[in-house]
């Protein structure tokens, strides 16, 4: 028998983010217990199962052989770490997600929001699945100018029944009145919600480009795969031209080799020998080339399936498109005979009006 499921949250890297693999870890339901987002120290390594991260800059100190300038340089180094070691806890708690940042150095965003000021401890803020999450600020070292990335994550959030815990959505009755209330002018989506929008755009952006830079890694592979096979089959097919040349010459030297009196029967021997290697050539020639015919054709009819499941696709958009179409023109059609019929009731109602006034005067 299992015991109860804990709530667990999902952070997975953005593409502006300094590298790490997809965490997933399990939320306690207590403040005095919440899960420890920070660096990696001796005792506290990055794992798959934690909000540990591996992303100080630290590295000054090793180049460093003397210790008076090691001690010189120590609080710089210290000024360059990404993260604190105790920068942020998290928690479940009545149904929420709650987010505080412990007093760290470079500050705690949720959707680019701050949650307090450096070295102070904000209020608990609670988060939604969506929820862009930063730990830290991007960091250029100013020896060799490179830039060390700080932990930016999309967050997934689940509850202990295992339901992902979204924002609350506004009624329909709610976001008119909000409308209402709005003065003329003033934007229909908050900053946060803009901020959410732009980073799902670049992320797909960046998804798009990778799969495109994969796809054509895998296009190469091919080509190269495509280059090798074909010189491989060439190789073989010359191997065997030359085996069967061997094979030719030594029955020749076989048949030279012995006490044959007759000069003609052995150029017979010879001149079937050399006539078995010519058909043997001709016979692998055309096998050949009826192996080579036989791909085209396997290749020709693979294109023309593909263009059968295109031109499929696009019958049934073009049928998906006309069907729309019939029913907005019957549409069309029944909203004309209403109007028809409107017109005729009108005229009518006028006739009756023109009799009526004919008859008053």
């Amino acid at each position: 028998m299992t015991g109860p499921r804990c709530p667990y949250a999902i952070l997975t890297a953005c593409s502006q983010s300094h590298a790490f693999d997809e965490r997933r870890f399990s939320v306690p339901c207590s403040e005095e217990d919440a899960l420890k987002i920070g660096r990696s120290v001796a005792r506290f390594k990055p794992s798959n199962d934690n909000a540990i991260f591996d992303c100080k800059v630290d590295h000054l100190r090793n180049r460093l052989c003397c210790f008076a300038y090691v001690q010189k340089m120590r609080a710089l180094t210290q000024e360059i770490k990404v993260l604190s070691r105790n920068h942020a806890i998290l928690w479940y708690e009545e149904g929420a997600f709650l987010l505080k940042d412990t007093k760290s150095s470079n500050g705690t965003f949720v959707n680019s929001e701050r949650l307090s000021k450096s070295a102070e401890e904000s209020s608990p803020r609670q988060i939604f699945s969506g929820d862009i999450v930063q730990f830290g600020v991007d960091i250029i070292e100013n020896a060799n100018k490179v830039t060390h990335g700080c932990i930016v994550a999309m967050v997934r959030l689940f509850d202990a029944k295992g339901d992902e815990v979204c924002a609350p959505e506004v009624s329909g009755s709610t976001g008119m009145r909000e409308l209402e209330q709005l003065p003329i002018g003033a934007p229909l989506i908050n900053t946060h919600q803009l901020f959410q929008l732009h980073q799902y755009i670049r992320e797909a952006a960046h998804r798009e480009h990778m799969l495109e830079q994969k796809l054509a890694m895998l296009e190469s592979i091919l080509t190269t795969t495509e280059q090798a096979t074909e010189s491989s089959w060439q190789a073989l097919i010359n191997e065997d031209r030359l085996l069967s040349r061997i094979e030719m010459l030594e029955g020749q030297l076989a048949l030279y080799s012995k006490n044959v009196s007759s000069d003609k029967i052995r150029e017979e021997m010879s001149q079937l020998l050399a006539d078995k290697n010519k058909f043997e050539t001709l016979a692998k020639d055309s096998l050949r080339r009826s192996l080579e015919e036989k791909n085209e054709a396997l290749q020709r009819l693979a294109d023309v399936e593909r263009s059968l499941i295109n031109t499929e696709e696009e019958s049934a958009l073009v049928r998906k498109r006309a069907a729309d179409l019939e029913s907005e023109l019957e549409g069309a059609l029944a909203m004309n005979t209403a109007l028809n019929e409107t017109i005729a009731q009108l005229q009518r109602q006028l006739r009756s009006a023109e009799l009526e006034g004919d008859r008053i005067y």
